[in-house]
């Protein structure tokens, strides 16, 4: 995975932007899987990201919760520890 380093801090309406990304009544449901991934070490929620970049731009249709949560457990742990 590429080293990249975040641009800026998020836009103020990313919250918007990602519910739009959401199917229907998915809100809740997918902020516990993003919350899981958030509590991934730095490769693992890299990992998860790309996963995530992956499948927006892959297709325009709404992302289910069970979707995000099957992009979990192909990341795997960092065998060098965190960060």
């Amino acid at each position: 995975m590429p080293d990249r380093r975040p641009a800026g801090p998020l836009p103020d309406d990313f919250a918007a932007e990602l519910a739009r990304l959401l199917a229907p009544g998915e809100a809740d449901a997918a902020a516990e899987v993003i919350a899981q991934a958030a509590r991934l070490d730095d490769r693992g929620l890299g990992e998860f990201l790309d996963r995530f970049a992956h499948r927006v731009l892959g297709s325009a249709a709404p992302i289910t919760a069970a979707e995000l949560s099957g992009l979990l457990p192909a990341v795997r742990p960092d065998p060098a520890g965190p960060g």
